[in-house]
C-alpha cells in the first residue's frame, strides 16, 4: 500500500538497465526500439515501448516535436562539424547513478567546421 499524498519516485535507470527485460543492458543498441515498426508506437496508451518519455496520460508533451526534430538537428550537426576528442583521450561510456543519467567521466569534444560556407 502506498499512503495517500505520498511522492513516488520511479527509478527509470533501473527500469532501463534490468537484465530480465534487456539483453546486455549496458550496451547501446538502438535496434531494441526498432523491432516493431517504430512509426506505430502507441505513446498515448499503456504500451511502454519507449520508457524515457513516459506513456498514457503522463506522456511527455514535447515527444512529437522531439520525434520529428532531433534527427534533423543531429544530421545537420554531424554533416557540418567534425567532433574531435583531445589527443590520447578515449570515450568512457560508464554512467553515474542519480535522478538524471550522467556519464561518470564527461568527454569534451571540440567541433571543427567541415565547410567554410557553413551557416550554422
Amino acid at each position: 500500500m502506498i499512503p495517500k499524498h505520498s511522492h513516488v519516485f520511479l527509478n527509470m535507470w533501473s527500469v532501463c538497465m534490468d537484465p530480465r527485460v534487456w539483453e546486455n543492458p549496458s550496451e547501446f543498441r538502438p535496434d531494441w526500439f526498432l523491432k516493431d515498426n517504430a512509426e506505430n508506437f502507441d505513446y498515448i496508451g499503456n504500451n511502454f515501448q519507449f520508457p524515457p518519455f513516459g506513456s498514457g496520460r503522463r506522456v511527455c508533451p514535447g515527444l512529437p516535436l522531439a520525434e520529428r526534430m532531433v534527427m534533423y538537428l543531429l544530421a545537420t550537426l554531424l554533416h557540418s562539424f567534425e567532433l574531435r576528442l583531445p589527443k590520447g583521450e578515449a570515450v568512457d561510456l560508464s554512467e553515474k547513478f542519480g535522478i538524471l543519467m550522467r556519464k561518470s567521466t564527461p568527454s569534451i569534444a571540440t567541433p571543427y567546421q567541415r565547410f567554410r560556407s557553413c551557416n550554422i
